[in-house]
């Protein structure tokens, strides 16, 4: 495989399709990724004096000597390990003798680790970086939003080795994207299974919540709110697990076509058996089931799960990140729990996975995008991806309404912020008996089609709850009900072996 540093000396149209896949610091995973074209795996500390994008309560437990055995182990299979310093917000420490001590220090270390490859979040770290450690090759987050030629050429024009596109914005809009293609030489890289809503408002402003959430020493409470949102917000207009930047395994060959064959493959979380299933799918280019087997990045099936990845959702980390009582009010933390286990966001799934989109059924759905993209559409006027949600997303009607009320309670009071009120006003409350619940949890409208997180739902819905239909019995996620993820892409047919 052509190592990244050659990369860029090979003309766009002749480069190989090459995956760079997340790194969950499990033994196993590399021997499980024998024989798919994987060149990298991507990962960095828990934590570290700069932070990352995704926080660490997040993260499987990883220091430095751990860190430095999957380099070498990276190294002996002939895959590349890219170090991730992509922080969006440091508190400006950077520009300071203490940050720049940390930064060397961090840097020297990767450097004799033998680290390939880091990933930056700023302009200030790709020239330092270029400029003092030139033996690193330096990519560009997808957290700067790198969306249209102008902003290509400028990282390139800094030396940067690598761009990860935007992961919330053109994914769709193919006409960008061969713009971009063609505009830059360096290799432009694509996040496949990111389900992040396309065009996200809150994009930046959640990439700076995640930074401070995984800086070592500099953690408040580490409440995701942006993810909780979104998260509603997906089930107040299901349209948003369509209206979202992933890329099916069967679309690939469309952006083939378009000169990209550098593929990312998320989350650092997962664990292996379902790491691997990932891969396998975008190796083969297809996948016959839930599309979220691929994209979710939680509700981990338990069946998948080793003792290391059952630690990461215990109830001992949890308390390492959370039990933080002068910053918020614990006896109201109860509501988070409850988000946690319902979503099995916090806890592993025990059930099969309530919400299934039937990738197969998108066959086509991309046929629009290639003809049209979305930049100049109003969503609401188009409908054509509400349209497609009608007949590829379903629901356990129950869990549904369950966690509508979850997110509705949790929302509410954290707008309200009854979570972060004194304990003695808690404690007043439940002597006059009106418990910790809040109001809003037991509405109608809560339980029907939630408002929390889009108050104005109801004026622009058309025929009452969407995506109302049950999920068909057949329909059942891999893992625990479902099939064991090493047989799930059995049925396969595609260029690279399974392995």
């Amino acid at each position: 495989m052509i190592p990244s540093h050659a990369i860029n000396d090979v003309p766009v149209h002749e480069r190989p399709v090459r995956f760079s896949v997340a790194c969950n610091f499990d033994e196993a995973l590399l021997p499980a990724l024998e024989g798919q074209p994987v060149y990298e795996l991507f990962g960095k500390l828990t934590s570290d004096y700069f932070g990352g994008g995704r926080p660490s309560f997040y993260l499987p437990s990883v220091g430095k000597p751990e860190l430095e055995r999957m380099v070498r182990t990276t190294h002996a299979r002939g895959v590349e390990f890219n170090y991730l310093l992509n922080s969006s917000s440091m508190n400006n420490v950077e520009f300071t003798t203490q940050g720049q001590r940390e930064l060397r220090k961090l840097l020297d270390w990767l450097s004799e680790a033998k680290v390939d490859t880091i990933t930056v979040g700023n302009l200030f770290f790709l020239r330092l970086i270029k400029q003092r450690y030139p033996h690193f090759g330096v990519r560009v987050s997808s957290h700067r939003e790198t969306d249209n030629p102008r902003k290509a050429r400028f990282w390139e024009d800094n030396g940067a080795d690598c761009i990860v596109v935007s992961e919330t914005t053109v994914h769709r809009e193919f006409e960008v994207l061969q713009a971009m293609r063609e505009s830059v030489k360096v290799d432009l890289s694509l996040i496949v299974n990111n389900w992040c809503r396309q065009d996200c408002a809150i994009a930046s402003n959640h990439a700076v919540l995640l930074s401070n959430a995984s800086r070592k020493g500099a953690q408040s409470f580490p409440l995701d709110y942006c993810s909780v949102y979104c998260n509603a917000y997906r089930l107040e207009e299901p349209v948003n697990y369509l209206r979202a930047n992933w890329i099916r395994p069967e679309d690939l060959p469309r952006y083939r076509k378009l000169g990209y064959t550098n593929f990312k493959i998320v989350e650092r979380n997962t664990p292996t058996e379902l790491l691997a299933l990932r891969v396998r799918a975008y190796a083969n280019e297809r996948y016959d089931g839930n599309l979220l087997d691929l994209v979710q990045n939680y509700a981990y099936p338990q069946s998948v799960m080793k003792k290391r990845d059952r630690e990461a959702f215990s109830v001992r980390r949890m308390a390492k990140y959370f039990f933080k009582p002068t910053e918020v009010n614990l006896l109201r933390f109860s509501q988070v729990v409850e988000f946690g286990k319902t979503l099995s966001m916090l806890y592993p799934r025990e059930g099969d996975n309530p919400v299934y989109v039937d990738n197969r059924a998108l066959d086509g759905f991309l046929d629009r995008f290639e003809k049209q993209g979305c930049e100049s559409v109003d969503c609401e006027k188009c409908r054509y991806c509400h349209a497609w949600a009608e007949k590829s997303v379903y629901f356990d009607p129950a869990w549904r309404q369950r966690m509508t009320a979850v997110f509705d309670s949790l929302l509410h009071d954290l707008h309200e912020g009854s979570v972060w009120e004194p304990y003695l006003t808690t404690a007043w409350r439940l002597l006059r008996g009106l418990g910790l619940s809040g109001r809003g949890r037991e509405s109608d409208r809560a339980i029907a089609t939630g408002g929390e997180a889009v108050p104005l739902l109801k004026d622009r819905m058309v025929g009452g709850v969407p995506c109302a239909r049950p999920k068909p019995a057949h329909y059942v996620s891999v893992g625990n009900q479902g099939p064991c993820p090493k047989d799930a892409c059995g049925g396969c047919a595609g260029s690279v072996s399974t392995g």
